[in-house]
């Protein structure tokens, strides 16, 4: 066990809004220690009435079960220290628990001031719980939440895992559960930012770009880009389909990726429905999946199957909107009645709206017929047939609605269609972590003339010789160096050179931004991207 787990808390006063990732502009800082102790006699009544305060969220704590928590030591308080603002010790949060025989242990009640949500108290709550239980033997530490509770989300992310829904008196309550044995602390920490690279090309083009991106990292390469593949299968030659099913099945055999004859070495592909192609007036949706469902039976062998799915347009009425919304769900069910072969751990149910209510029920439309893989592609559109996505505001809003809707019930979010690794970090600004995205526009833009880097807009190297020495001067920044832009004169000749560096800036990316190795400061009034704050210089 642990002495009193002390932290310091970040308390703005003055705080009027708050930018990007969580950096509050134009206000004055002050840190306030709060400590984390067993609670005393003299705690009981603060925290009785702390509990009667979240009678909405706890129900009611009967004053004696907290007295005999407390006389177990299984009642732990969250005390303010004194500040300007707070003269007297104040008791913020608190944790009641209890450890079983069976070696788990069992949080009944944990509860925090509205003020102080959102600083660490919480998950300190927690950390001396998990520390208090594994003293005394346990190995699985146990909640149960309403369903509809916001807390969810925090339980997701401090790693629990959602294992069942039960009936409670008033309203469903979802189950979590944490191993805590030591040594497991990694273990269950969500995936998030996994990149799925989209192969939209003849098989001949596939090959060839798997075999100079090895050629570039003298057929030693550092990362694989093609762990995760996203293909649209109605809409590839066969050969694309035979190739990256060859790569699937070298992958499953446990060895070395062999780059040479360029196969693309893909643990898991997922196969998109081609809503995109609907989207665009290229098919009609009755047609896409009729030709889907023929397809996902005669083709087993990929990890994940997207449901079909119909794409609103910014040029929508919001009565066609709805109509779209209900239809992705009404086929999504009947495809998972029609192929019984596709489980529901197996596909990806997509999720469409214009609002946040009704991004929220598709999400829990899903999650009622058992699909835990959802997908976001409602982005607003522009261009010829509204082909070019756009992260527009109202996107961002609804999609943030629809990543906390995902935490808080344990549903793996995948975002379809990232068009630059600049979206990637707006997303992470308005607090938007997805399990996976997927891309083309690494490939689209090369084709085009343009290099991509995620703290930059598109350069069009090959025609604005003042984007060729922004190329030079972001590169240096960001202390990006792949062997494709190397040489300038190269990137701006070669297309294939352009669409590998593109390639590498995307996975580069989502690396660091699932190792928390992007930071965000704050600096001349203006919030900077930089790989670690060590690394930033605010004297050059």
């Amino acid at each position: 066990m642990t002495p009193d787990e002390v932290i310091d808390i970040v308390k703005a006063s003055g705080l009027r809004g708050c930018g990007g990732a969580g950096f509050p502009t134009g206000v004055k800082w002050q840190s306030v220690r709060v400590t984390v102790r067993r609670a005393t006699r003299e705690d009981l009544e603060a925290v009785k009435a702390l509990a009667d305060a979240h009678r909405h969220e706890l129900g009611f704590v009967p004053h004696a079960s907290l007295r005999d928590a407390l006389s177990e030591h299984r009642l732990f308080v969250a005390v303010s220290a004194s500040s300007p603002s707070c003269p007297a010790p104040r008791i913020v949060g608190f944790v009641h628990f209890r450890c079983c025989r069976d070696g788990h242990a069992t949080i009944y009640e944990i509860a925090v001031l509205p003020e102080w949500r959102g600083r660490g108290v919480g998950k300190a709550l927690m950390a001396y719980v998990i520390d208090e239980a594994r003293g005394r033997g346990c190995h699985t530490l146990r909640l149960k939440c309403p369903i509809d509770s916001p807390a969810n989300g925090f339980y997701a992310r401090l790693g629990f895992h959602r294992i069942a829904t039960e009936r409670g008196k008033r309203r469903p309550l979802a189950v979590w559960e944490k191993s805590i044995e030591r040594g497991t602390e990694g273990e269950g920490k969500a995936e998030r930012w996994s990149f799925f690279v989209g192969l939209t090309s003849d098989a001949s083009q596939v090959q060839a770009l798997v075999r100079r991106f090895a050629e570039g990292y003298n057929r030693h390469p550092p990362f694989n880009p093609f762990e995760r593949v996203i293909v649209s299968p109605l809409f590839v030659p066969p050969a694309t389909l035979r190739l990256l099913q060859q790569g699937v099945l070298r992958s499953a055999s446990g060895g070395q990726p062999t780059w040479d004859d360029g196969v693309p070495p893909c643990a898991c592909v997922m196969f998109d429905s081609g809503g995109f192609q609907v989207q665009t007036g290229r098919l009609d949706y009755d047609e896409l999946c009729r030709k889907l469902r023929k397809l996902y039976e005669r083709e087993q062998w990929a990890h994940l199957f997207v449901l079909p799915d119909h794409v609103p347009t910014s040029r929508d009425a919001d009565f066609e909107v709805h109509r779209k919304v209900d239809e992705t769900l009404r086929m999504g069910e009947l495809f998972l009645r029609w192929l019984p072969h596709l489980s529901e751990k197996t596909v990806v149910g997509v999720v469409h709206g214009r609002t946040e209510a009704q991004v929220r029920l598709a999400a829990r439309h899903w999650l009622q017929l058992g699909v835990t893989y959802i997908a976001f592609g409602s982005f607003g559109t522009s261009g010829r047939n509204g082909s070019v996505n756009m992260l527009s505001r109202r996107s961002l809003k609804v999609l943030r609605a629809l990543a906390e809707e995902a935490a808080g019930t344990g549903l793996r979010l995948h975002i379809f269609g990232i068009g630059n690794p600049t979206y990637l970090l707006r997303l992470a600004e308005h607090g938007i972590t997805p399990t996976s995205f997927d891309s083309v526009g690494w490939w689209k833009a090369g084709g085009f003339g343009k290099v991509l880097f995620p703290t930059s807009r598109q350069l069009h190297v090959t025609r604005n010789p003042l984007a060729f020495l922004s190329a030079r001067d972001i590169k240096r920044t960001e202390r990006h160096n792949c062997p494709f832009c190397t040489d300038l004169a190269k990137l701006q000749r070669s297309r294939w050179h352009r669409v590998l560096h593109n390639l590498v800036t995307f996975v580069e990316t989502a690396q660091k931004l699932s190792s928390g190795g992007l930071t965000r400061v704050l600096f001349g009034g203006r919030m900077l991207w930089c790989r670690e704050v060590k690394d930033f210089d605010i004297s050059k």
